[in-house]
């Protein structure tokens, strides 16, 4: 049994890999192709060719993000059955918001669907949940929490800063320059992400071929980088317009200075998150509230406050939904387990 669910996790994780390629996509892009710094054509390949390279550098720069944290010591039936609960929630739901247009964090489904599933698991075994509860959740949390604040109060005072530096110079120059730097954080946002993404799924299969049987399971990592960065540039080269359509057109009206303040805020914060600080930062909560903060400091209304309201409550549903979700699905697998 535990092989066949070994099989149907690295199965299901390949469109779940895809579909984030898909989904995180457009937070790089979707500015770089409204203010006209790339063509829509040139930024895809841009951001996949990155998100694939960051995806590759996981493993030289060492699988750190989740060092912190040890899987509750389940049976092998049991692990693969959160993991697999995990995988297809996140997929689920990733395919969900993006067809609603909606930028949500592949990382904020992530956690709580492994908690949710290790919960219902460690319930139905032998093991205390003070043991799971005593793992240092609230890093992530915090972390999850306090990154949307920290981007949009950067992004609103950067463009005090960006506009006084500015001030008297030529408009097309300023223009001109701006465009430059957005096309350059295309690349750093997209490496970002690619090592938030190899870092966090690499994590979630080694703990499938462990409890799968498969003897020393960090030696297969480069093949493992190596799959999962195709994945994830295939996903990534078809753009993802759905929701960039939303965060360039129909979240806020901006200019190119405060477009290339979003996206170096936005970029900046993801860089030093994976690199500097080894924390799980969401790529699309960073970037819509950057774009959010950048587009807020003018002096006529650009924000539309309605279609934000309407993205906080699939980042508040998302937590929720997938715990709920993979928990539910961990009690039905869990029935199969021997």
């Amino acid at each position: 049994m535990e092989l066949l669910l070994l099989v149907v996790v690295s199965v299901i994780l390949a469109p779940t890999l895809y579909v984030a390629g898909l989904h995180d996509v457009p937070n790089s892009i979707a500015i770089p192709v409204r203010t006209r710094a790339l063509t829509p054509g040139i930024a895809v390949r841009m951001a996949a060719g990155f998100n694939a390279l960051g995806v590759l550098l996981a493993l030289p720069l060492g699988i750190y993000l989740f060092a912190w944290f040890e899987f509750p010591a389940l049976e092998p039936g049991l692990t693969l059955a959160v993991v697999l609960a995990a995988l297809v929630t996140v997929l689920g739901w990733n395919l969900f918001t993006y067809f609603r247009g909606m930028p949500t964090s592949t990382t904020h489904a992530l956690l709580p669907a492994l908690l949710g599933g290790a919960l219902v698991a460690v319930a139905a075994s032998d093991i205390s949940t003070e043991e799971l509860w005593a793992l240092p959740w609230l890093t992530p949390l915090v972390t999850l929490l306090l990154s949307p604040l920290v981007a949009f109060a950067l992004a609103y005072l950067l463009v005090y800063l960006s506009v006084r530096i500015a001030r008297g110079e030529d408009p097309d120059d300023i223009n001109r320059v701006s465009r430059g730097l957005q096309s350059v954080t295309v690349g750093i946002t997209s490496l970002g992400t690619g090592l938030q993404q190899g870092q966090r799924f690499s994590f979630v299969f080694v703990i499938a071929l462990g409890a799968g049987g498969v003897t020393d399971p960090a030696g297969w990592m480069g093949l493992i980088l190596v799959t999962f960065a195709l994945l994830i540039g295939a996903g990534a080269l078809h753009g993802g317009w759905r929701i960039g359509h939303v965060l360039a057109h129909r979240l806020v009206a901006i200019d190119p200075l405060r477009g290339m303040v979003a996206t170096t805020t936005a970029s900046g914060l993801l860089f030093i998150g994976s690199l500097g600080l080894a924390l799980p930062l969401s790529t699309s909560l960073t970037a819509t509230s950057a774009i959010m903060g950048a587009g807020s400091n003018q002096r006529f209304a650009t924000v539309n406050w309605r279609q934000f309201r309407r993205i906080g409550l699939y980042w508040v549903a998302t937590p929720v939904v997938a715990g709920i979700t993979a928990a539910v699905l961990t009690i039905c697998l869990s029935a199969l387990v021997p």
